[in-house]
């Protein structure tokens, strides 16, 4: 009976000493820091991948210099059967088999994926040493232009390219109200000025992707 009773004792003191470290924020030796107590509910900053072209776009988007413009002139295209490095008037530029060669009135060429040519021009029947004719699709979208008034470099995803102070970078119309769109390039400021047209700022707006968020 004595034995039980000391038993009970030591046990009832055991579980008081036990609550007592529990009170004051000790649990069997272990001190509990403020982030044991309460994990933190912060998260890591995350950090946003920059576009190549970040400072000239933002050069152009602060300056609000972006304008609608539609292709008025044909070109010549012709289908690469291999994949080659090809030399503009903006720098080389590679190209893959399957992709077009563009080649304007001037004698300028480009790469130009098939897909992106349908959407911009239209294909005749006429055919001069492997080229065939396409005139620009009245439907097409255009893009948005900015003149630029100093030397700049654009990384476009078929190679570096280099503008001269008055060329112009260009942007897909449909990317009007992105920030910092994949595909920009630069147009040559004397072809541009005799292969597109300005579109009137009031059918721009109008046809105008409303802005999306993205950057």
């Amino acid at each position: 009976m004595e034995k039980a009773s000391f038993k009970l004792g030591k046990l009832i003191g055991w579980s008081a000493a036990c609550l007592l470290l529990t009170l004051t924020g000790c649990d069997s030796g272990h001190e509990t820091s403020g982030n044991d107590a309460m994990p933190s509910s912060e998260t890591p900053e995350t950090t946003a991948v920059a576009s190549p072209n970040q400072a000239l776009l933002d050069e152009v988007n602060g300056a609000d210099s972006w304008f609608h413009a539609k292709k008025t002139r044909p070109i010549w295209a012709r289908q690469a059967e291999k994949d080659q490095t090809l030399t503009t008037l903006e720098g080389e530029e590679t190209v893959s088999a399957g992709d077009y060669l563009c080649r304007g009135e001037a004698g300028d060429v480009w790469p130009q994926k098939e897909e992106k040519l349908l959407a911009k021009y239209q294909a005749t029947d006429t055919v001069e040493d492997g080229w065939r004719l396409y005139t620009p699709n009245p439907d097409a979208a255009g893009v948005m232009a900015a003149q630029i008034d100093h030397a700049f470099t654009v990384e476009a995803s078929w190679g570096t390219l280099s503008g001269k102070a008055g060329d112009f970078a260009v942007k897909n119309f449909d990317d009007s109200a992105v920030a910092y769109p994949e595909d920009v390039w630069i147009v040559d400021q004397a072809l541009f000025r005799a292969t597109y047209e300005e579109v009137d700022s009031g059918a721009a707006d109008a046809d105008a992707p409303a802005a999306n968020g993205e950057s």
